[in-house]
């Protein structure tokens, strides 16, 4: 009995214990639970976070990239020149549809002062001269509100373009769509002081990049967001209110958020179950869970953070870290006396890469491009990916010109070996441009544009090279750019230009077989510049073909009046790059009356090593209009007979130098033979230029060519001369009568 007791008194203890090792288990195991779940929703939340702000910054991106790409456009004195000049082929190559093209933006409007829109472009293409609908109340309300700006900033100002401050606009709008759009407006006011902007006489540059289905998968792929899109409201997914300037709100950013510390839980609930079981295993087992959460969203936290900042594709700096580095450099107080280099860089072709192999294998060469400049670079340097094959380099602690040169060398004998990419291995090359300055002494926008004014002076001294800014670069630009202002004028006013022609004579009758055209300009301060002065600036800024049209129609005007039996012109390769080249030439010559088959353009050898396709044809149908085609300058580039063979020339032309030396020369004179002996069996005909010695006309004579042109028989004439010439009866020797102003023409 006495055990029966003891074991009835014992029970309820023990089921009191028990209960209470339950009741304590089960507050442990609850408390558990809610420290997971709340350790859970922490690091979700702190993973939301970061990705709320990678996509603020993305977004910020967006819109600083919108106004740099417009800064680059409306700071050029060629923009105020071109808009107020009305040139509608500049303006859709610099401002319009090029540039919606190359910088992926939805539309582009050009507004001249009066606010009426001069030309506009929807995706690259022209899309008039009227506001999409979509667009016109928020485009006209930025640009009332820049106009006010303007006009308080300039009121003690005669020229916008002397400020240096930020007189644009770019802000959030919601279009009349209801769609949403980073618009940019910038006013076109120029740097260099060329051109004059007086208040109220600017005009504006307004850009528009939609919030569309394309940007938001490209933002979503950039910061891994699932499911991004607009929204009116938020909702039970994670949200990012989208203000404008003013802070009013126009809707939300939604995505699906991730949450790495759910799912984890999910993938592991039957061992964390199992594990909670016993008490000291499951508090061993939740601090390593935590552990590895915590790794894991740091990790998350460093991929978002190095994605803002970085470019994707090499994994350097983007513009937003290079523009802070920059200016951290420039504001550095550095204990010696040194500088900071900022290096703009272009890869010299390198759209010929992605043409002949393809976009991945220019991918791939940038990337490796990168590791290599990395390498050459030292430590503290920044080196960034701007754009396509655009790379910058911000070199604090600089301390001569000589630092900054050996720092450019070593950079470009990086690109000295060959690149193995998919399709095969290429060799490239790089332009440098640098701006050398004390880090207080100028602003990061001005050190960009020095490096930029540098670059363009490498690339016009044939790439591959590295120049450093100079104030004498920023004076021959000044200089260059008033000297294609003037040549545009003359052009259009026809007063400068005139033409002088020399005769080509038939070398066995000594007749006048025709004439070559070529150009002059008797500038109005200058005095008569030569054609060096002035042709390579009408190639470099698209002058050339206006320039080549007006000296086709001049010739050919005179040849129709003066009789003259055939007109040669001088062609540049570039005018070839017009698609409509070959009906602008026949439309000319068809309107002066010129039978085709009296017009001979004169081409380089360099034109047909290009081997374009463009080229071929416009040749064709050249000559099957009955225009002769003349090479110009035979032998002293690289002569082939294959090329010859293939474009089918009409005449080739002995150039001068060997003229001049084949009298005393017996290997000249044997070059001279066989070139004419090539000519005539492949039916070409043969003109010998620079015949200055009768000796030289004998012997030419002899070897069969068939017309001579020189100072010996004719130096240029003017047009007046040459038809008194004609009217003698084409004497074997014409007199050495010449303008008074001849200077040396194209080719000559």
């Amino acid at each position: 009995m006495k055990q029966d007791q003891d074991l009835s008194e014992t029970r309820p203890l023990s089921r009191r214990f028990g209960l209470l090792s339950a009741f304590l288990a089960a507050v442990l195991l609850c408390a558990l639970a809610v420290l997971v779940w709340w350790a859970v929703q922490r690091i979700d939340g702190m993973t939301q976070a970061e990705q709320s702000r990678a996509l603020t910054s993305g977004l910020m991106l967006e819109q600083t990239s919108l106004v740099t790409e417009q800064r680059r456009a409306t700071t050029l004195d060629a923009a105020v020149l071109n808009l107020r000049a009305n040139d509608q082929s500049w303006i859709a190559e610099n401002l319009a549809e090029r540039m919606s093209e190359f910088y992926d933006l939805d539309r582009v409007y050009v507004v001249a002062p009066d606010g009426a829109v001069i030309r506009a472009a929807n995706q690259g293409q022209f899309a008039g001269t009227q506001l999409d609908p979509r667009d016109l109340v928020a485009v006209e309300a930025m640009l009332a509100e820049t106009q006010a700006g303007l006009a308080a900033a300039s009121a003690t100002m005669s020229n916008l373009a002397d400020t240096v401050s930020d007189l644009g606009h770019a802000d959030l709008a919601r279009l009349q769509d209801n769609s949403l759009a980073f618009i940019s407006v910038q006013p076109v006011l120029g740097k260099s002081g060329v051109a004059t902007v007086r208040p109220g006489t600017e005009y504006f540059h307004v850009s528009l990049r939609v919030l569309n289905d394309r940007l938001l998968a490209s933002l979503a792929e950039r910061y891994r967001l699932a499911d991004l899109k607009i929204a009116v409201r938020s909702s039970n997914s994670a949200a990012l209110a989208l203000r404008n300037s003013m802070g009013h709100q126009l809707g939300y950013l939604t995505w699906t958020p991730n949450r790495p510390a759910l799912t984890l839980l999910r993938a592991t609930a039957p061992a964390t179950i199992a594990i909670l079981c016993l008490v000291a295993a499951a508090l061993v087992g939740l601090l390593g869970w935590l552990r590895r959460a915590a790794s894991q969203l740091e990790a998350s936290r460093a991929e978002t953070s190095f994605l803002a900042f970085h470019d994707p594709l090499t994994g350097l700096a983007n513009r937003v870290l290079f523009q802070a580095n920059l200016e951290e450099a420039l504001g550095y107080q550095y204990l010696a006396a040194t500088k900071v280099a900022l290096i703009s860089i272009d890869i010299d072709r390198f759209k010929e890469v992605n043409d002949t192999l393809g976009h991945a294998a220019g991918d791939q060469l940038l990337q490796q491009v990168a590791k290599r400049f990395a390498l050459a670079l030292s430590e503290g340097a920044t080196l960034t990916r701007l754009a396509g094959d655009e790379f910058a380099i911000v070199q604090p602690g600089i301390v001569s010109d000589g630092h900054a040169r050996w720092l450019c060398q070593s950079i470009l004998q990086s690109l000295k070996e060959p690149f193995a990419l998919t399709g095969g291995s290429v060799h490239v090359t790089g332009s440098f441009g640098v701006a050398l300055e004390p880090g207080s002494a100028v602003t990061s926008q001005e050190m960009l544009r020095r490096a930029d004014v540098a670059l363009y002076a490498a690339k016009a001294a044939g790439r591959n090279c590295f120049e450093i800014y100079t104030p004498e670069m920023d004076r021959l630009r000044r200089e260059k750019r008033m000297l294609e202002v003037e040549l545009r004028d003359a052009l259009i006013t026809g007063v400068g230009l005139f033409l002088v022609y020399q005769p080509i004579f038939d070398a066995a009758s000594g007749e006048i077989a025709g004439a070559e055209a070529l150009v002059r300009w008797m500038h109005p301060t200058r005095g008569y510049l030569s054609p060096d002065h002035f042709v390579a600036i009408a190639e470099e800024t698209g002058v050339i073909d206006q320039l080549g049209l007006w000296v086709l129609d001049e010739a050919s005007r005179f040849a129709v009046g003066s009789g003259l039996p055939r007109i040669a012109v001088n062609v540049s390769p570039l005018q070839f790059l017009d698609d409509q080249f070959v009906d602008r030439v026949l439309h000319t010559i068809a309107r002066r009356g010129l039978n085709a088959a009296a017009l001979e353009l004169e081409i380089t050898e360099g034109l047909l090593l290009k081997n374009s396709e463009q080229v071929q044809r416009a040749l064709v149908q050249l000559r099957e209009a009955g225009v002769r085609i003349a090479l110009d300058d035979f032998g002293t580039g690289y002569s082939s007979i294959s090329y010859l063979r293939s474009y089918n020339v009409d005449k080739l032309k002995i150039d001068q130098s060997f003229t001049r030396t084949m009298v005393h020369d017996e290997a000249t004179q044997t070059i001279v033979r066989s070139v004419i002996q090539m000519a005539h069996a492949l039916g070409m005909s043969v003109t010998a230029e620079g015949v200055e010695e009768d000796a030289q006309r004998q012997i030419l004579r002899d070897l069969g060519c068939n017309g001579l042109q020189g100072y010996l028989l004719s130096r240029p004439l003017t047009g007046e001369a040459l038809i008194e010439l004609l009217a003698n009866g084409h004497p074997d020797r014409a007199p050495a009568r010449t303008p008074t102003a001849v200077s040396v023409a194209v080719g000559d």
